[in-house]
């Protein structure tokens, strides 16, 4: 295997487990679109965009969402 295929393995795996970590975040904040009138909504709500959005962002994976 060339140095160049072990790191686009790598990249992959790393997207990989970026997304896993993403899809942990949404899963873990889901409680949050049920309780409309909770005091931090708003904030859930664009953070949750941001999560959904990041991997088409040209910092992903290197800049994680942040609450």
């Amino acid at each position: 295997m060339t140095i160049e295929q072990l790191q686009a393995k790598d990249l992959e795996e790393l997207h990989g487990l970026s997304r896993r970590w993403r899809d942990s975040e949404l899963k873990e904040t889901d409680w949050i679109c049920a309780i409309p009138d909770h005091g931090l909504h708003a904030s859930y709500m664009t953070y949750r965009q941001a999560l959904r959005d990041w991997p088409t962002t040209t910092d992903f994976p290197d800049t994680k969402p942040t609450l």
